[in-house]
């Protein structure tokens, strides 16, 4: 993480119904977005045919776009195809901790590392190339002592669940993290609507944000929306207009 820069925007690449190319059509005139994250919490067949129908106009967006990836939430051995295929082109993987056997999971990731951890095609200089994510009480911590110089990806709707201040999880990990999946959390729409309570659009009242954003305005960090409608994304840029984090 680069310091004495601004954060850098980058969101999910579904933000309207449609493919991967088609979202990025969508998103490729909007000057503050900077990157995009490509999303396979499910790599199966029907993924896979995506990706390979897409794949040319996806590589087509490089110079426009930094490039990210959330790999299968169960990673399996055979998920290095859609790893090294990816590498060349993204900064960097988001992964989920294991539920079981983190050190086995820490191998695998080292494997890959080794074998496809050359340098993304961004010219970013790549720090690196996995960054476990904070998901359930337990899992992230379980899996650190394995990790080595892997990196991290915070997650503020998580940490917000667990009833943790992210704030401070930033400032303990700060050398580590990545990327930052920066969403809020509304329980009482999660009631009526049937959604998850976090990836929740953020509204700029929150008080661990007032908190948070002032300490990122000094990393060349990447900000991950992660909401799943351009309406919530919309509004998660407005909030960081307004106060400033952004380039």
């Amino acid at each position: 993480m680069t310091h004495n820069e601004s954060p850098l925007l980058i969101v999910p690449s579904w933000v309207i119904p449609g493919t991967y190319a088609e979202n990025l059509r969508f998103l490729a005139d909007k000057k503050e977005i900077a990157g995009v994250e490509l999303l396979f919490f499910i790599y199966n067949d029907e993924a896979k045919a995506q990706l390979d129908s897409d794949w040319e106009k996806i590589c087509r967006y490089r110079e426009r776009f930094i490039f990210t990836a959330h790999l299968p939430e169960n990673l399996r051995p055979e998920h290095e195809e859609l790893v090294a295929r990816l590498a060349p082109l993204v900064r960097h993987f988001i992964v989920h901790p294991a539920a079981e056997n983190p050190a086995a999971q820490a191998k695998l990731l080292a494997e890959w590392e080794e074998r496809c951890g050359g340098g993304a095609q961004d010219g970013s200089g790549r720090g690196p190339l996995f960054l476990a994510e904070n998901t359930l009480p337990g899992l992230l911590e379980g899996l650190l002592p394995h990790l080595g110089a892997a990196g991290l990806c915070m997650d503020t709707g998580h940490l917000l669940i667990e009833g943790k201040n992210p704030p401070d999880f930033f400032i303990a990990h700060r050398e580590r993290i990545g990327e930052i999946h920066l969403h809020s959390v509304d329980h009482t729409a999660a009631l009526q609507d049937g959604r998850l309570p976090d990836h929740r659009r953020l509204r700029g009242d929150e008080a661990w944000l007032a908190e948070l954003l002032p300490l990122l305005k000094n990393y060349r960090i990447l900000i991950n929306t992660e909401v799943f409608s351009w309406e919530e994304v919309r509004a998660g840029i407005d909030v960081l207009r307004k106060t400033r984090t952004l380039c």
